[in-house]
């Protein structure tokens, strides 16, 4: 009795591992044919856009079934609808994608689609929400769609709603050239007087300091070591440019000896322009190198009044995106540096140049970290401390957070 109990437990035994066996069989096979099947559809749904777009679009669609967490597919199979005027069914993919990948680039899209199908204020709470884009071209195309919205001939009130707008930026670093690690942050918050964003007021703090400074032990390493905070007012007179005069209340970190005042008044006036182009985020399930181009450049001149100083800042920047994989992303680049001041100091007189690697994280986290490698030289005859030679090189490591809401 008792072996033909075991006899049969061995047969339950086979029996079951020869289905779990098939089970697993056939759903790799079904897992396999399925990858199969959306990389045939791709193929021939990518082939089909031109020359047959009806058919492109059935054959997304079949995709979007496949695949239904795929970003892409449910952006491409938005803008498909959107050419053939099916503008709920591309306003319904345009928000699948968005709610799996968030994209400036598809709100704006979704705005356009709103005001097509007559939804005003969606379009509206969307494009002010794109005022703050990082991306200037998607920024200028948001304002200039709600001047259209605002403006009397359409009906609607001229008048905008305040435009109040904060800032954080946050940029510490540690540089081998000096040994030691820079902090820097700046909050802002302000108002825009009109509906360009044109004019502006603002209140601000900001930090600098560096690790190595002590009271009557000022190495030459140059950092403000201070609290500022003020107002100022602003004014954009195109694209990329802003002048700027600030006044405030500086407090000395690092005094120059125990007995010197820390607070000091600090008045700034500033004249700064960026401008650039940077690679457009897709989120991809695997890595994809894109080599898409990064140019950029940046510039200010100023007068600062603690030091008595007028100093001239210029950067130029030139990359390629090199990856991206889900939610990050990396660009390699090169660039350019020049400063030079009025005073003379040899710290502000100086040309270098680098390369360096910026990866982003997390793409909407407004995070990126830099590594730079940089080699570089004092520019004007002046007068240096005796163990600083006319030539100078180092490697930087920022961790950069700037976000604007």
């Amino acid at each position: 009795m008792i072996r033909k109990l075991k006899s049969t437990s061995y047969i339950f035994l086979f029996s079951t591992l020869l289905f779990i066996s098939l089970f697993i069989g056939r759903y790799s096979a079904a897992a396999q044919v399925s990858a199969d099947s959306l990389t045939t559809l791709l193929n021939e749904a990518y082939t089909m856009m031109k020359t047959n777009p009806d058919r492109a679009e059935q054959l997304f669609e079949q995709a979007v079934k496949i695949s239904p967490n795929d970003f892409v597919l449910h952006r491409q199979l938005g803008y498909l609808y959107s050419e053939h005027n099916k503008h709920e069914q591309a306003l319904k993919e345009f928000e699948q994608a968005e709610a799996i990948q968030p994209s400036d680039t598809i709100k704006l899209q979704m705005a356009f689609i709103h005001l097509s199908i007559g939804n005003e204020d969606e379009a509206v709470t969307l494009l002010r929400e794109l005022g703050d884009s990082p991306d200037q071209y998607i920024r200028k195309s948001a304002d200039e769609q709600l001047a259209v919205i605002s403006s009397p001939s359409t009906g609607a009130s001229s008048e905008e709603p305040s435009q109040w707008y904060s800032r954080i930026y946050a940029a510490p670093y540690y540089d081998t050239r000096w040994q030691t690690t820079f902090y820097y942050a700046d909050a802002e918050h302000g108002y825009f007087f009109d509906r360009k964003k044109m004019f502006f007021s603002y209140g601000f703090l900001s930090l600098s300091a560096d690790a190595k400074s002590k009271l009557v032990e000022i190495p030459e390493i140059f950092s403000d070591n201070a609290i500022i905070g003020g107002i100022g007012f602003g004014m954009k007179p195109v694209e990329g440019l802003e002048l700027r005069g600030q006044a405030g209340v500086a407090y000395d970190l690092v005094p120059e000896s125990s007995s010197a005042a820390r607070v000091h008044p600090d008045f700034r006036a500033l004249a700064i322009y960026g401008n650039g182009i940077y690679p457009n985020f897709e989120f991809h399930n695997n890595l994809k190198v894109t080599f898409e181009p990064l140019l950029d450049v940046y510039s200010s001149v100023g007068y600062y009044s603690r030091y008595k100083n007028v100093i001239g800042y210029l950067q130029g920047r030139a990359g390629i995106r090199v990856f991206e994989m889900a939610y990050s992303a990396a660009d390699l680049y090169v660039r350019s540096m020049f400063v030079k001041d009025s005073e003379r100091e040899f710290y502000n007189n100086q040309l270098d140049a680098g390369i360096g690697l910026r990866i982003l994280p997390v793409y909407n986290w407004d995070l990126y970290i830099m590594t730079e490698y940089y080699r570089g030289m004092y520019v004007e005859n002046i007068v240096r401390p005796a163990d600083f030679s006319k030539y100078f090189g180092g490697f930087r490591l920022f961790i950069i957070y700037d976000h604007i809401f």
